[in-house]
């Protein structure tokens, strides 16, 4: 066994929920290769190479989500999976689109797991980065243990830059495939015994989009698909959603774009605010919020048009606010902030099955979603006004509860025969 390929940590066999977020955070999005995505794109969008043909990408996350929670090796991973890739046709040389590819095998999904674990442990620790920087300013560049490094990653062992420079927007490990330098959180006091670096000037190279075939300024040494920084590019999407600003969450092709790069931005737009209204929903914030440390409100989903319409809303986010909250705690003092992680999901349910329009209230609607076997029923208000949404509760109901809430819709629709 390859010491290197389990994901353990010191204290107990699961990882951070950070670490666990991360990769349960991510979109599936199908693509020809790795590098179709923009590496910030990584952070929001689960992707194998070779997957446009094929309907893999739903099991493999769910393996390496298996395997990320458990602290499984690699050998117990690839048992789990490959027979599930064979059966789907997923494995070996094949044809595809003309041309013979090599889409699964051992090796193959030896680099699907370790590049998963790495990135997901790296976005985790960029979380905690910042959670600490007060007390812990700087960090160490290190090197891994592999038998052989790049010279451009041995060049930088041993440096030492505060947390917020802009060096960590690119350099935080892993840095190519099959990298295995990692970081060190230190003190001001460490950091002046080790020395600082003070002037970072690294040669650039220039390499060509493969989606939009235009140039990309590079740093030289750094794999173009691993080229940022995975934890710190979803802690931007989490606050330009929290700040409102949505259309900062997609990249946005030119007029002479293709259609493939115009399909993926489709796709990735989605993926995004996904990706964001989750890490808000499971924020310090939000939860501070909840437990009632915490004045103001928070943004902890994103209206589908249909709900916007229902209830005559005009703001495009679903907001958690403090008196919401109180009550919450008042009528339901058990309940925690994890069913949040689901409502954006939710609302994307057909009006009349999952999602209903209050009987007498014109500006709430109901939102029905089912998390772990368990139905649970969020209650989102419109202002007056329409000028914003809140969250008014949330709480677990039965399944015949929600059998009665479609019969009615039916009855008041004039469906003679609701469904079940």
């Amino acid at each position: 066994m390859d010491p290197t390929d389990k994901p353990g940590y010191a204290f107990g066999s699961a990882p951070p929920r950070a670490v666990r977020d991360f990769l349960a955070g991510k979109t599936p999005v199908a693509t020809r290769g790795f590098r179709d995505l923009e590496p910030q794109e990584h952070a929001v969008a689960f992707t194998v190479a070779q997957s446009a043909k094929f309907d893999i990408l739903s099991d493999v996350q769910a393996a390496l989500q298996k395997a990320l929670d458990e602290g499984q090796t690699f050998e117990t991973f690839r048992k789990g999976l490959a027979p599930t890739l064979a059966a789907q046709g997923w494995w070996g040389r094949k044809v595809v689109d003309g041309r013979e590819v090599q889409l699964g095998s051992t090796r193959r999904l030896r680099t699907i797991y370790r590049a998963n674990m790495r990135a997901a442990r790296a976005a985790g620790q960029w979380e905690r980065i910042e959670r600490v920087k007060d007390a812990l300013p700087y960090l160490l560049y290190q090197l891994g243990p592999s038998e052989r490094h790049r010279p451009h990653h041995a060049a930088k062992s041993g440096w030492v830059l505060p947390v917020d420079d802009p060096f960590w927007n690119e350099w935080m490990p892993p840095n190519g495939w099959g990298c295995k330098c990692h970081v060190r959180q230190i003190t001001a006091q460490e950091a002046g015994r080790r020395g600082i670096v003070r002037a970072v000037n690294i040669p650039r190279r220039t390499v060509r989009d493969p989606v939009t075939l235009k140039p990309r300024d590079l740093p030289a040494g750094l794999d173009p698909a691993w080229s940022s920084n995975p934890g710190k590019d979803r802690l931007r999407n989490a606050e330009a959603f929290l700040e409102g600003r949505l259309e900062a969450l997609a990249r946005r092709p030119g007029p002479d774009a293709s259609p493939r790069a115009r399909a993926l931005a489709d796709e990735l737009g989605p993926a995004m605010t996904r990706a964001a209204a989750r890490d808000v929903a499971q924020s310090w914030r939000v939860s501070r919020i909840h437990d009632g440390g915490a004045p103001g409100s928070a943004p902890v989903a994103v209206l589908t048009p249909a709900v916007a319409e229902v209830i005559g809303a005009r703001a495009p986010v679903v907001r958690y606010s403090a008196g919401d909250a109180a009550k919450m705690r008042r009528e339901h003092p058990d309940a925690t902030t994890e069913p949040l992680l689901s409502l954006h999901d939710a609302m994307a349910g057909e009006i009349g099955d999952t999602v209903f329009p209050h009987r007498t209230r014109r500006t709430h609607v109901a939102v029905w979603r089912r998390i772990d076997d368990k139905w649970w029923r969020f209650i989102i208000k419109a202002t007056r006004d329409g000028g914003e949404a809140y969250l008014n509760s949330f709480h677990r109901k039965d399944a015949s509860s929600l059998l009665l809430e479609r019969r009615r819709w039916a009855e008041r629709a004039g469906d003679a025969s609701p469904g079940t």
